[in-house]
């Protein structure tokens, strides 16, 4: 009886050893999902270079395209006795005179209430812009300044451009035909470029823009 116990126990014991001492035994699995076969764990992940942003040019300086690009802005007085009514004016194109293709920008405005500002804007990158240039159409040679050539380079204004933002040196009567005006840039990065008519008479004039260009 006390025989085959003891040959018992020592079968179950020698069972025990041989699982415990196989040579087919698993090694135990990593918890580091880079210890792998073949694996870098020092290799960092690719980059991706950052989207790249093509610079906002001046468009459609020619008027070829409509007024595509272009806002029309206006600092007009009001009617004389119509209170919120703001004395006439027009923006458009016109194929009979052109220094740059086949259209212009023509204006109207009424001047008999007081002074009047109307312009075509664009936002633009002015960063390695120097200057503007843009060409006027006169019928004749006036020595009375009627309409004033308006330009505007500079920050977008939070409340928009009025007439004291722009630049009305120049008569745009001061010749006869077509005449290119340069007006130095010293804004830079993003900004408004503008380009319009002033009225300084109590008259209504018409006046004939074209071919604006950032050099």
């Amino acid at each position: 009886m006390k025989r085959r116990h003891f040959l018992a126990g020592t079968a179950v014991t020698a069972a025990l050893v041989a699982g415990c001492s196989g040579s087919d035994a698993s090694p135990a699995e990593s918890d580091d999902p880079t210890d792998t076969p073949g694996s870098d764990p020092t290799t960092e992940p690719p980059t991706t270079e950052p989207p790249t942003t093509e610079p906002m040019t001046l468009a459609n300086g020619s008027f070829e395209s409509e007024l595509d690009g272009w806002t029309i802005g206006k600092d007009l007085p009001e009617k004389p006795g119509e209170e919120d009514e703001k004395v006439d004016s027009s923006v458009e194109l016109t194929g009979e005179q052109a220094s740059d293709g086949e259209s212009a920008l023509r204006i109207f405005i009424d001047g008999s209430a007081d002074d009047g500002t109307v312009w075509v804007q664009q936002e633009v990158d002015l960063s390695e812009v120097s200057t503007l240039a843009v060409d006027g159409y006169s019928e004749q040679n006036s020595f009375n300044t009627v309409l004033q050539v308006a330009t505007y380079t500079g920050p977008v204004p939070e409340d928009g451009l009025v007439e004291t933002d722009f630049d009305r040196e120049h008569s745009l009567w001061d010749h006869e035909g077509w005449k290119s005006y340069e007006y130095d840039v010293s804004h830079d990065g993003t900004g408004l470029v503008a380009v319009g008519l002033n009225i300084i008479w109590e008259t209504g004039a018409v006046g004939i823009l074209d071919n604006v260009r950032l050099e």
